[in-house]
């Protein structure tokens, strides 16, 4: 009986068993399917997050770039300003007035050009070989703008067609004031719409993404990749306009563009000092299809699992705690390879003892960067600085004390007011360096001059200083001009270091600038 009793109890395990497996297999399915569509939909979000991420840091970027080409403009416009101002007592010398224009324009790629007109819109100097005859520009809307408004501030106007050369332009201009405070003419600068075409076009943007320059009041100056129908064109009843612009400067989201009513993840900024507004949208169905792309080869690879479990019953489920531990084991090797990997890479990128750049990221960033104002036509600067007396320092408290001491100049160079673009390194041993792109020659000054003091601030005890009771530094600096510096990392490190013997020889605890 007990034998019988085991074999029913066997034949009906034997029975249910089947059951149990496609039971088990149903559950399992039903899991993974909805493990992997959560996965997809967090993916999803994450990738959305990411993209309006790099919208709105794009469009912060670029709001900064056309207030500083608004802003190269108004300098020169200045210039020439004070220059007319100074000979409107004795009589204006246009022919002068038109040579210091023509120096001017020469300077700033995104000029067109340089103008001044009578108050009835009649040329009196430019920029140009020669001044046409039969055109006036009293028509103009910064004419109109300038004779309603005293206000000796630049005026921004929407795109027009230059008459002179046929070009798309974007006008700057200030108003010329009589002796007795009267409406007397224009100054005008024109910026080549072509000048944001090309800058804009360094970015690898997809066929249906947009980049946009607008001006406060919502008008296009330049949208990329759309035709030039589109420049001109008024967006204040846009949802960036009447939504996202009202409640802050700078932000993403989703929505319809109102230039084509495609759906575009965007971000957008307002510029600081002009009110220019940048805005950059991804497609987001082009985004889509890239992620599902993406995604296909775990798909087919959950797909492929699923069919397994189905048809191979019991021996699936076998295999798939295996596949389940397998799997479970390659996750945690390719996180610490992963983990690995990026500490091989900071390793490779940061000094050791300091956690500042290392030598090999500093020759890599000063390289680039030259590269770049080669082609931006911009200045680079570079401070090279050294711990006066760091061998008496060691010889003094010992190669503990020494570490200690360049950890604290490192943390007081990290604390300076420096711009995101900047890279400080260590150089080697007791020596430091700070790359400026963009930064001139007494930028550079200024900001050596600050880490002398920041340093000296610490009030780090050196008692075998022959300056100072405490740790002092000495500082060098050198700037890369465009117009006549090759891009060699070496040369500007010589310079640099040239001024920085020079600071020694001159007592030392102080910053020099390369001559």
């Amino acid at each position: 009986m007990k034998l019988k009793r085991r074999s029913d109890r066997a034949i009906a395990l034997n029975r249910s068993l089947p059951r149990s497996i496609a039971l088990a297999g149903l559950v399992l399915t039903l899991a993974v399917i909805g493990l992997n569509l959560w996965t997809m939909r967090e993916a999803w979000r994450d990738t959305i997050i990411q993209a309006e991420q790099m919208a709105e840091n794009l469009s912060v970027s670029q709001a900064r770039q056309a207030d500083d080409t608004i802003l190269q403009t108004e300098l020169s416009l200045r210039q020439v300003q004070h220059q007319l101002m100074s000979q409107m007592a004795t009589g204006v010398d246009n022919a002068a007035l038109s040579h210091t224009m023509q120096e001017l324009a020469s300077r700033l790629p995104q000029l067109h050009g340089l103008f001044y007109y009578s108050a009835d819109g009649k040329w009196l100097a430019t920029s140009a070989a020669h001044i046409p005859k039969g055109i006036n520009n009293a028509d103009r809307e910064y004419f109109h703008f300038h004779r309603m408004n005293p206000r000796d501030s630049v005026h921004i106007g929407p795109v027009l067609r230059s008459r002179s050369t046929g070009e798309l332009v974007i006008p700057v201009s200030l108003r010329v004031n009589d002796l007795s405070g009267g409406f007397n003419g224009i100054l005008l600068a024109t910026i080549r719409v072509d000048y944001f075409r090309h800058y804009y076009s360094y970015y690898e943007l997809g066929p249906q993404d947009v980049l946009v320059l607008m001006l406060a009041d919502s008008t296009v100056l330049y949208a990329r990749p759309m035709p030039d129908s589109f420049i001109g064109k008024n967006l204040s009843s846009s949802h960036l306009f009447q939504a996202m612009l009202s409640s802050s400067d700078k932000g993403s989201g989703q929505w319809r563009a109102a230039l084509d009513g495609k759906a575009r993840i965007f971000g957008f900024a307002r510029a600081e000092r002009y009110g220019l507004v940048v805005a950059a949208g991804y497609d987001k169905h082009d985004l889509l299809k890239k992620w599902l792309k993406g995604q296909v080869e775990y798909v087919l690879f959950d797909l492929a699992l699923l069919a397994g479990i189905m048809l191979l019953g019991a021996y699936i489920l076998g295999q798939a705690r295996r596949s389940l531990r397998y799997q479970q084991e390659l996750t945690r090797l390719r996180d610490e390879l992963t983990a690995a990997n990026l500490s091989l890479e900071n390793l490779a990128h940061a000094d050791g003892l300091t956690g500042l750049a290392n030598r090999r990221q500093f020759d890599l960033f000063l390289q680039q960067s030259l590269l770049d104002a080669a082609e931006k036509n911009q200045q680079v600067s570079l401070i090279l600085m050294d711990i006066d007396y760091f061998k008496r320092y060691n010889d003094t408290y010992g190669h503990v004390a020494g570490d200690a001491c360049l950890k604290a100049v490192a943390s007081a160079l990290k604390a300076l007011p420096l711009r995101s673009t900047d890279k400080v390194a260590r150089y080697g041993g007791e020596e430091f360096a700070i790359i400026l792109p963009g930064a001139t020659g007494p930028d550079a000054l200024n900001i050596a001059s600050a880490a002398v003091e920041a340093v000296s601030a610490r009030n780090i005890p050196h008692d075998s200083s022959s300056i100072a009771a405490h740790v002092t530094l000495s500082a060098g600096c050198a700037t890369f001009l465009p117009e006549k510096d090759r891009p060699e990392p070496q040369a500007l490190i010589e310079q640099a270091d040239e001024a920085l013997y020079l600071a020694k020889h001159s007592g030392r605890n102080q910053a020099r600038r390369c001559a």
